[in-house]
């Protein structure tokens, strides 16, 4: 970690007097095994996600579309917790993880709505802007229980509920974030998909249709 390397050459440039030293605590080595940690069950979590929604819409392509709100939802949490100075220890990891799950499903119910509507009213564009509009009210409603629900979590600041204040406040910052994101930024990427598959699709009938010369 930079952080801790920027530290280790403070503390060697500081005269101690004999028989004393600086040591990271544990606390700082259990920090570094979380975040190993965490970047594997993170990308575990995202492939299965991944695997799960290429079976919903029978796409390869697609998902890409929802999962694209994750790493932008991230950033929402990891600015809320920076802004509240709040470690960034094991339960705000969890947290984390909680909130792709949640942004996900708020994906999957928009991209959904859209491939119907499209397919009914047969204009494409016109299909993704009522699917977003049919879907606003849904989603927002659904981010603001679960954000009101959270904030006592967030709040807390005595007892044993102040050690889940990380995971309430991760996942409050990444479900504003990646609320706006999948209501706006998700269409986008859906309809650039689509472009994406109808040209790949006439690139790859143009192939088999062209004729082969012989020598």
């Amino acid at each position: 970690m930079a952080v801790k390397e920027q530290l280790r050459e403070l503390m060697d440039s500081i005269d101690l007097p004999p028989m004393y030293e600086f040591l990271f605590g544990d606390e700082f080595d259990e920090l570094e095994k979380n975040l190993a940690n965490f970047t594997v069950t993170m990308l575990m979590a995202v492939i299965l996600i991944y695997l799960v929604m290429c079976a919903l819409f029978e796409s390869l392509v697609l998902p890409f579309s929802i999962m694209t709100t994750v790493p932008l939802a991230g950033i929402g949490a990891i600015w809320v917790l920076y802004f509240t100075s709040t470690p960034f220890d094991s339960i705000s990891l969890i947290g984390c993880i909680l909130m792709a799950g949640v942004i996900v499903n708020n994906g999957i119910v928009i991209v959904d709505h859209m491939r119907h509507t499209c397919a009914a009213m047969g204009d494409r564009n016109e299909g993704i802007i009522q699917a977003g509009r049919d879907r606003f009210k849904p989603v927002m409603m659904t981010a603001i229980t679960t954000i009101l629900g959270l904030v006592p979590v967030a709040l807390a600041q005595t007892g044993g509920s102040a050690t889940f204040a990380g995971l309430g406040r991760a996942l409050i910052g990444g479900l504003v974030a990646g609320t706006i994101l999948t209501l706006f930024v998700v269409p986008i990427f859906y309809g650039l998909l689509e472009d994406f598959n109808s040209w790949f699709r006439s690139f790859l009938a143009n192939i088999k249709m062209s004729p082969v010369r012989k020598s």
